[in-house]
């Protein structure tokens, strides 16, 4: 695998959606099967710059893609009392 094929994989799996276990600990992702061990680390380090971009972002953790969809919800805004 050359480098830049590396960092496609490294680059989708930072982005990939993340299931969380009943105690809210996010889930062994497949994409680290897909990356050689030394690639690993790279994606931790990038994972990791990531989350304190999304906490910098938005301290719920939302990411902006979340904050999109409870947006287009016409009932959110009655909840939270927003005229959204």
């Amino acid at each position: 695998m050359n480098q830049k094929d590396r960092d496609l994989l490294i680059e989708a799996a930072v982005t990939a959606f993340r299931e969380r276990d009943a105690e809210g600990r996010i889930r062994f992702s497949p994409a680290w099967r897909d990356l050689p061990p030394q690639d690993r680390e790279a994606l931790f380090e990038a994972q990791l710059a990531a989350r304190r971009v999304e906490r910098a972002v938005d301290p719920e953790g939302l990411s902006t893609t979340s904050r999109a969809v409870l947006a287009r919800l016409p009932w959110l805004g009655q909840i939270e009392g927003n005229d959204s």
